[in-house]
C-alpha cells in the first residue's frame, strides 16, 4: 500500500516541484495539499496521512506551530519539515514539537526520497548537519 502524504508549502511552484519528486522517486501518494499552516492542520486531521511534509515558513501558522498541532491531534502522522535555511538552532525545538525529520529544500531532489523512507521505517531523518547537531558534545 502506498504511503499517504500531505504536502504543505505556501508557494505553488515549490509544491509542484515537490509533487514531481514524490511521484517519480517514492511510493507515496499526495492525498492533499495546503498553502498555509492552518490549512495543513485541518487537512491532516481530515485525511490522516502517513507523512506531513511541511514548509517551516508559511503564513497564518508557521510550520513549527502547525507541526505541534498536527502531532498533538494525530501523533501517528510523521512530520518532515522542509526549509530553505539551515535550521541549526531550531532542531531541538523541532524534536520537542514532534517533528521526525528535517530537510533543506536544496537537498530535496536527492534527500526527499531518503527522508520519506527513513520516516516510514520509524527512523528520524535530520540530514548530515542535523544529525551532527543533535549529538551530545564530546567531553
Amino acid at each position: 500500500m502506498a504511503c499517504r502524504l500531505l504536502l504543505a508549502d505556501d508557494h505553488e511552484l515549490v509544491r509542484k516541484n515537490l509533487r514531481e519528486i514524490i511521484e517519480i522517486k517514492t511510493d507515496c501518494v499526495i492525498v492533499c495539499e495546503a498553502k498555509d499552516g492552518l490549512q495543513a492542520v485541518r487537512l491532516a486531521k481530515e485525511f490522516e496521512p502517513d507523512i506531513a511534509l511541511v514548509d517551516i515558513s508559511m503564513p497564518g501558522l508557521d510550520g513549527l506551530d502547525a507541526a505541534r498541532q498536527i502531532h498533538k491531534e494525530s501523533p501517528q502522522i510523521k512530520i518532515l519539515i522542509l526549509t530553505m535555511h539551515d535550521a541549526g538552532p531550531l532542531l531541538v525545538k523541532m524534536r520537542a514539537v514532534g517533528v521526525q525529520g528535517y530537510l533543506l529544500k536544496s537537498d530535496a531532489p536527492k534527500g526527499l526520497p531518503l527522508a520519506i523512507n527513513s520516516l516510514l521505517r520509524d527512523q528520524p531523518f535530520f540530514g548530515v548537519s542535523g544529525s551532527e547537531q543533535l549529538r551530545p558534545e564530546k567531553t
